[in-house]
């Protein structure tokens, strides 16, 4: 029997997730652009595409996508842990996004999105993944919570290019891998199904590995003896698996084939430029203003010191004159201690008495 895209959709759907397997050339990508292709038709389904390589960006249908520059992944924290069976203490590493909110922001306005991560490091493209994925499994969550989620019934499908970025638990730090194990473990509650291309089904740790289901293509040998061949032990088609056309694909779970068209672009992705919010002072509400009063009245009053006492006199002392010329007699000008006349007439009065005397 011969699969369309809408059946292998509503297959793995039902089991959960998806990998695409096959060597270099067999049309994997252009499989996965018919499927994000016929999810977007769905008003229900939501479409993530996740891609490490300028390559859906150009040659995809008209949708928005999101650039998450090398600089905008910084290192957080860096901790020392010891790791269960070994003897010796490792180093592990948490990172932070610069434009976080712009990020979610996009997230929440579009139905359908492209985002280019441009990191040179699997562990911060892993953790920028893992963060993408938990921003939507959070959501789901609540709604599950709120015993909502069937009445939604919106279903997120993310779809990754380059799956050994994400899925390769040898390479990426292990506090993201396992948290993304336990996201990827609530998927299928929760609406949300993963849809992988690898070249190699080594590259895809076993325990995601186990969750999903599997297309195959044409592939390597090394491939086969060690994996798929138990796999198509009772298949029509475990003779021809290494030799499949180009564009032929085979579900091993019903032993049914898909033919891949090309895929004939609709339109051009379009950049998302989202500006930075200015966060503007909220004004203050009749619970705050009451609860900051009667903050103040329980604060101490602090003590005033008391005042020095001045040695100035306040009142105004009466002023005195000379008798004789009437001139305001001041400690400059007075004659003796107790005088009431100026220095000059008392002078002039002591040579008048000296003069009579003689």
């Amino acid at each position: 029997m011969t699969l369309g895209y809408r059946d292998l959709i509503k297959k793995f759907t039902e089991h959960g997730d998806l990998v695409i397997l096959g060597v270099k050339g067999s049309c994997k990508t252009t499989l996965l652009k018919h499927i994000a292709r016929t999810l977007r038709a769905e008003p229900k389904s939501r479409v993530i595409i996740l891609e490490t390589f300028p390559k859906w960006i150009h040659e995809f249908d008209t949708i928005p996508y999101y650039v998450i520059g090398d600089g905008d992944v910084v290192s957080k924290e860096n901790y020392p842990y010891l790791d269960e069976g070994y003897t010796y203490i490792q180093w592990n590493r948490d990172y932070k996004l610069h434009n976080a909110e712009q990020l979610e922001s996009a997230l929440r306005t579009h139905k359908d999105l492209i985002i280019l991560i441009e990191c040179e490091d699997m562990e911060r493209i892993s953790w920028v993944m893992s963060h993408i994925l938990y921003f939507f499994y959070r959501k789901q969550y609540l709604r599950a919570k709120d015993n909502c989620l069937e009445s939604v019934g919106e279903h997120f499908y993310f779809l990754v290019e380059e799956s050994h970025n994400l899925l390769d638990g040898t390479v990426i730090a292990k506090k993201v891998f396992n948290k993304l194990r336990k996201i990827q473990n609530e998927f299928r509650n929760l609406n949300m199904h993963l849809v992988c291309v690898a070249l190699r089904l080594q590259d895809l740790n076993p325990k995601i590995r186990t969750k999903m289901s599997i297309l195959l293509s044409q592939i390597s040998l090394d491939d086969y003896q060690l994996k798929i061949r138990a796999l198509l032990r009772n298949s029509a088609f475990r003779t021809e698996i290494c030799t499949l056309p180009k564009g032929k694909f085979v579900f091993p779970t019903s032993d049914e084939t898909l033919e891949v068209l090309p895929f004939e672009q609709n339109g051009k992705p379009y950049e998302l430029k989202i500006e930075p919010k200015t966060h503007e002072k909220k004004p203050r509400g009749l619970r705050t203003l009451v609860s900051e009063w009667l903050r103040k009245r329980k604060e101490p009053k602090p003590q005033t010191e008391p005042k020095a006492e001045t040695t100035e006199r306040t009142e105004t002392e009466p002023k005195e004159f000379c008798e004789v010329c009437g001139k305001e007699l001041t400690d400059d000008n007075r004659g003796s201690t107790d005088s009431e006349l100026c220095f000059e007439c008392e002078s002039d009065r002591a040579h008048e008495e000296g003069l009579g005397e003689f």
